[in-house]
């Protein structure tokens, strides 16, 4: 199997049959997987994915928790991982979806032409419920070459376009696994980003969803900006010869979330501005 598709859900029932529809669209050269695994939920989820998995038996294969595991879908994500048999895996949300038909495939490309590199990106559209949409940022025009400490630096590979080496995956350490802060998505591309370089294509091949729900949104702007924090500090010890870009972006979490304790509103203004949207005045 070259690919799998890691989809993790729960209770999106109105959103995650286009997520999965989405990875069915795929325009392949190679056989791929759809692993989805929903942590339990209760909404009707299930019978959307019940309806996928009847429709398409040869492509989909669903990874059912008996109960929510409540740590930010970590044990979901993993049960999807070790259902999953491709060399490679891209990752996708129940919340989210893929615009582009040949993502799969030109990824899937790049990472076979360059065995150095370890992950695949790029760029998607931030789709706001309340605002203008914002489109993520970008590392380098065309099709860029960048290392873990650009990354460091700024997350420019949003979880649901990349596609990662299965062996950069197995090579992340146990505690990731028990770790509970909500930037785990950044922390696993940090992570295999230690294993090669990462090759990030400068076009929009998906939708992310900002909804009212969003964890952001439900866990804070401030612990947010706390456990990034935490999480450089854990991942200092792996990251030799990296000092700089840990410093350089440790103090930015620090003015912005010195920012944000002052003024929630003029931090929003900066946030939006720094991507690219003209904030309200």
């Amino acid at each position: 199997m070259k690919v799998s598709v890691s989809i993790v859900t729960y209770q999106q029932h109105d959103t995650v049959r286009q997520a999965v529809e989405s990875a069915l669209m795929q325009e392949t050269s190679f056989p791929y997987e759809i692993v989805v695994g929903d942590d339990a939920s209760s909404d009707g989820t299930r019978v959307e994915l019940e309806a996928l998995r009847q429709r398409h038996p040869d492509r989909v294969r669903l990874v059912l928790a008996e109960r929510n595991h409540a740590d930010f879908g970590l044990t979901n994500l993993r049960s999807t991982l070790d259902a999953a048999h491709g060399e490679y895996v891209a990752f996708l949300d129940g919340d989210d979806y893929w615009t582009a038909a040949d993502k799969l495939q030109r990824q899937a490309d790049l990472l076979d032409a360059s065995p150095d590199c370890t992950i695949c990106a790029h760029r998607v559209l931030h789709a706001v419920e309340d605002g203008p949409n914002i489109s993520s940022p970008s590392p380098g025009p065309g099709i860029s070459r960048q290392g873990v400490g650009t990354l460091i630096r700024k997350n420019f590979c949003p979880k649901i376009s990349t596609m990662i080496r299965r062996t950069a995956i197995d090579a992340v350490p146990d505690w990731y696994w028990s770790s509970r802060m909500a930037s785990m998505d950044w922390m696993m591309n940090v992570l295999a980003a230690r294993e090669g370089d990462i090759l990030f294509i400068d076009e929009i091949m998906a939708t992310h969803r900002l909804r009212a729900d969003s964890l952001t949104n439900t866990y804070g702007t401030d612990r947010m900006l706390t456990d990034k924090l935490a999480s450089l500090e854990r991942l200092h010890p792996l990251l030799a010869g990296h000092e700089p870009a840990i410093r350089a972006a440790a103090r930015k979490l620090r003015l912005r979330r010195q920012l944000f304790r002052l003024s929630p509103r003029g931090y929003l203004w900066l946030k939006r501005k720094a991507s690219g949207v003209t904030p309200p005045a």
